[in-house]
């Protein structure tokens, strides 16, 4: 989508048709209660009330972005409009992690081709699958911002596709073979921070989260960044001892080679996806142009931090296997 613009009251909108198959037709009508109506009407009240915000200055007003937030927010269009205040807050409170989304930045193109976060597809259910194998992230050179952008250019890539936004995500954590460097670049503050974005900020719908081997090390992070989230994602995440034990959860042949009973070519995934990034390498920059006074937005995060973990952390990760 060349046309794309940040211009918060554009002369004219596009039309939007509905063009994926009867699976996803069903699932944004039953779990999200999209009908035509409602996805007109809800469309028309988040222009208008971007046109007017006092504080958004720049934004994105086409359908595919706004139905992220739709639809993650099950057309609810006040709760809709909080979440697009807080997304664009969060993008100019932490540029580090958000903004520079360049998969031909050389920091960004090294990550992408470490091949830490692989697009799996989408499983039966119509949910999109993703991996990420944590080793391959390079501790060594790459810090905590690094890892972050290199995971938001991965969802960013992915957020206007109407699969992902109807059908929601299921992610694979890996944690096999992490060094303890890996868990030592990010600070108590950064994660709490980042798990609030997560939580709050994003246009994602979470189904589940599988994590994998998590080493003893890095329970203290694990368990603080699992305080962050809302009772009803901390119900979607299940950890497992193995591979093995989480693929009763999965669909095995989604997997890629290197694991028992995958079947996809982690290379050519990799291929694919950079190819994919770099087609939209236009629209990922453009989203560093929206604006919003983001002084009136301080208080969503933690600012500072003593370095502790709150009382009551410890023992909330219940569903914690570890080896």
């Amino acid at each position: 989508m060349s046309s794309l613009s940040v211009e918060k009251c554009p002369g004219r909108y596009e039309e939007y048709s509905f063009t994926l198959d009867k699976q996803y037709l069903k699932i944004a009508q039953e779990n999200l209660q999209e009908t035509v109506e409602s996805r007109e009407q809800s469309l028309a009240q988040m222009r208008e009330w971007i046109a007017k915000h006092p504080y958004i200055r720049k934004c994105r007003t086409d359908s595919l972005f706004l139905l992220r937030f739709l639809r993650m927010r099950k057309f609810s269009v006040p709760r809709a409009q909080e979440t697009i205040e807080r997304y664009l807050a969060m993008r100019q409170t932490f540029p580090q992690w958000f903004q520079t989304l360049d998969p031909n930045e050389p920091d960004m193109a090294e990550l992408l081709d470490d091949n830490q976060f692989q697009l799996l597809g989408r499983d039966s259910k119509g949910r999109t699958v993703v991996l990420i194998r944590l080793k391959n992230f390079n501790a060594e050179k790459f810090n905590s911002a690094h890892q972050a952008r290199a995971m938001m250019l991965f969802l960013e890539t992915i957020f206007d596709e109407e699969e992902s936004q109807i059908g929601g995500y299921v992610a694979i954590l890996d944690y096999a073979d992490i060094s303890m460097r890996l868990v030592a670049v990010w600070s108590l503050m950064d994660v709490k921070n980042f798990m609030n974005c997560v939580n709050h900020s994003l246009p994602v719908s979470i189904k589940e989260v599988h994590g994998v081997r998590l080493p003893k090390f890095a329970v203290v992070i694990a368990e603080l960044a699992l305080s962050c989230l809302s009772q009803k994602l901390k119900d979607r995440v299940f950890c497992h001892k193995s591979m093995e034990d989480a693929t009763k959860h999965l669909e095995v042949s989604m997997l890629t080679t290197d694991y028992p009973g995958g079947t996809q070519d982690p290379e050519e995934l990799k291929r694919k996806f950079i190819k994919r990034a770099q087609d939209k390498r236009q629209e990922l920059l453009l989203l560093d142009e929206m604006e919003i006074d983001a002084t009136r937005y301080k208080s969503l995060w933690h600012q500072t931090t003593d370095g502790s973990i709150e009382s009551g952390v410890a023992g909330s990760f219940k569903k914690l296997n570890v080896d």
